[in-house]
């Protein structure tokens, strides 16, 4: 569990940096507030009068390891990002793939990927909604329950027909999201049977939605339109502004369906596969 005071601190640097580069750095704020003690994800470098210099997290979301961090904009080129990488080394050797995350236009993330054994995986939008946008008709028979922990392999099992997460990670990481009991799921039922899953995240006035998947054979009826707008209607009714979700660039359907519900791109994070074989 990270203290106060560090969470303070990436906070800080985090908007330091953010308004030097004019970018959105994607730091998983509800994973660092709730980090599983005895393991080491979060790396600090701070200077003798107890600044922070440098920060980099690491994340495990079921699948691939994912890296993400910062420099102070005045401290760069001093090899901090560098040092906390190899600091991290002992976790990535435990990797089976390790992808860094960096927004697309950030300039100081960019170099230091250019000089490692990266190769670009894919991009990612990250998308938002405000109350004030119109919200789709609901299908009365699609409804939203809470998942229970019976429900487990029915969510494992979407992971893996829709996100291509093996099984075993799947199972993995959803027994740790239940567990944790910080992150909301929810199972999408069509006409009374399971039709597919939606998690959220909350963060200050805003919500997260997450792992929004509809079983492969029922998509094409208006289900993941009907959830979607049942989630924004029962967040809005709590008073909260801002609706955001992630998508793959090359997810077109998906893009399709979410723009369509009033969703619009606003950030683009770029992912780059890391040679693990030359840590």
């Amino acid at each position: 569990m990270l203290a106060n005071k560090q969470l303070e601190d990436i906070r800080s640097l985090q908007q330091i940096c953010e308004e030097k580069e004019n970018i959105e750095l994607k730091l998983n704020w509800d994973s660092l507030r709730n980090r599983p003690d005895g393991q080491q994800n979060d790396l600090f470098q701070y200077d003798d009068n107890g600044k922070l210099l440098g920060y980099l997290a690491l994340y495990t979301f079921g699948g691939p390891m994912e890296l993400c961090g910062m420099v102070h904009p005045e401290h760069r080129q001093k090899g901090i990002f560098s040092q906390l990488f190899k600091q991290a080394r002992p976790s990535l050797e435990k990797a089976s793939k390790l992808l860094i995350n960096a927004p697309a236009n950030s300039a100081s993330a960019k170099s230091f990927l250019i000089s490692r054994p990266c190769t670009y995986s894919f991009s990612e939008y990250q998308m938002k909604r405000q109350a004030s946008k119109i919200i789709a008709e609901v299908n009365p028979k699609v409804t939203l329950r809470n998942a229970i922990e019976s429900d487990l392999k029915f969510l494992s099992y979407l992971d893996s027909v829709c996100f291509n997460i093996p099984e075993q990670e799947a199972i993995a990481f959803n027994k740790e999201v239940w567990l944790g009991g910080n992150e909301p799921t929810f199972i999408v039922e069509y006409g009374g049977k399971e039709a597919g899953k939606i998690r959220i995240q909350k963060e200050e006035n805003a919500t997260w939605i997450y792992g929004f998947a509809i079983e492969p054979s029922l998509q094409g009826n208006g289900i993941g339109r009907s959830a979607l707008s049942q989630v924004v209607m029962n967040e809005q009714n709590k008073g909260i502004e801002r609706v955001h979700l992630e998508v793959a660039a090359e997810n077109e359907h998906a893009l399709s369906l979410y723009k369509s519900c009033g969703f619009e791109p606003y950030c683009t994070q770029d992912y780059y596969e890391y040679d693990l074989n030359k840590l």
